[in-house]
């Protein structure tokens, strides 16, 4: 049982990292808001600007975020799939 407890997580968390970076990626009011909120990117915006931080987000940070998400999600769920074919 404890085998299972590191997919679920990942697979969750990928999943969630992913659905969030995409609508961030997709809807630009949505990310803006983020960067004005956020205590994180406020440390982006201070230094560089809210239109650099936006094109710095949009750009790099989302799509890599994006990638990072797809990742656990992978993992995740072939960790899922090597437990259930075990098991």
């Amino acid at each position: 049982m404890e085998a299972l407890v590191f997919p679920l997580i990942a697979t969750l968390a990928g999943g969630f990292f992913l659905v969030r970076n995409i609508i961030h990626l997709t809807n630009k009011q949505k990310m803006m808001d983020y960067l004005e909120t956020s205590p994180k990117a406020k440390l982006w915006v201070n230094k560089f600007g809210i239109e650099k931080t936006a094109s710095l987000t949009k750009s790099i940070f989302l799509p890599l975020g994006c990638l990072v998400g797809l990742g656990l999600l992978f993992v995740g769920l072939r960790g899922l799939y090597i437990y259930l074919q075990y098991a």
